[in-house]
């Protein structure tokens, strides 16, 4: 009997406890924490060897922020690859219980010209981001950056461009256009055979538009996969990509002749 009664007073008194605290008590508090993630920027973006490199790493940081970054080679990881190291402060002052923004910098001198990949790691070895240092000649052609990835222009919902872009390896890239024609009705185009030009900001490639033999197509969709016959690849114009930072261009359509029929300022999707 007596066990009972104390077993019966244990949930009184969870209940009381319970119901007297406040709503916001009773709720587990919630921290939605950033990822620690960085942004690495070189400035100059491309330069001759010879030519100090800033590196500039930023990002939000749990507690006390990195103090500086240093430069190391990263013999074990791979070739043409960097380590750079955040500094972490050895303090025993409190530091803050929420993320904080830092900027830190490090300087690097490349005495040869081609692409070194920059890891950012903090002193535990934890990849934190990663970036490129870009050394060739003033006259190489080589892209500006790399423009992989999804782009649009914010004035023509509906509408973009795709490229793949290898530009650590041989600089080319694969483009499709999707836009709508004079009727509305949607239309794809691919890029091809891309040339970069000198100093790797402008990208001259063809135009081409594939048709294949009609084909019926299972209600309701009006559009399927060409099962067999033969494709034909129709050459429209040339499509140049002018970019204006790393995460804006303009692209325009021309014609055979050469001439500017079409053109649209297009950002980079944050995806």
């Amino acid at each position: 009997m007596a066990g009972r009664f104390y077993w019966y007073m244990t949930l009184a008194l969870a209940w009381v406890t319970a119901t007297a605290l406040p709503a916001q008590a009773q709720q587990a508090p919630t921290l939605i924490a950033p990822e620690r993630v960085s942004e690495v920027r070189v400035t100059p973006v491309v330069a001759d060897a010879g030519v100090a490199r800033e590196i500039k790493i930023s990002g939000k940081w749990p507690g006390c922020v990195p103090a500086g970054a240093t430069l190391t080679a990263a013999v074990t990881i791979q070739p043409g690859t960097r380590v750079v190291q955040l500094i972490l402060p050895q303090t025993l002052l409190p530091c803050p219980a929420s993320y904080v923004s830092y900027s830190v910098s490090a300087t690097y001198t490349p005495t040869v010209r081609g692409i070194v990949k920059l890891l950012v790691l903090n002193n535990d070895g934890e990849y934190l981001g990663e970036g490129v240092v870009d050394t060739r000649s003033p006259d190489d052609p080589h892209s500006a950056f790399n423009i992989t990835g999804m782009w649009y222009d914010p004035l023509s919902n509906g509408s973009g461009l795709t490229f793949v872009h290898s530009r650590v390896t041989d600089n080319a890239v694969f483009g499709t256009w999707y836009v709508y024609d004079a009727a509305g009705k949607p239309r794809w185009y691919t890029i091809q055979n891309a040339e970069w030009k000198s100093p790797g900001r402008v990208m001259e490639g063809w135009l081409y538009e594939t048709a294949a033999l009609a084909s019926s197509c299972p209600p309701p969709f009006t559009a399927c996969p060409a099962r067999s016959g033969p494709m034909s690849l129709l050459t429209v114009g040339r499509a140049r990509v002018t970019l204006t930072g790393a995460n804006t261009a303009r692209v325009e359509a021309l014609n055979i002749e050469g001439t500017v029929i079409f053109a649209s300022d297009v950002i980079r999707a944050d995806i």
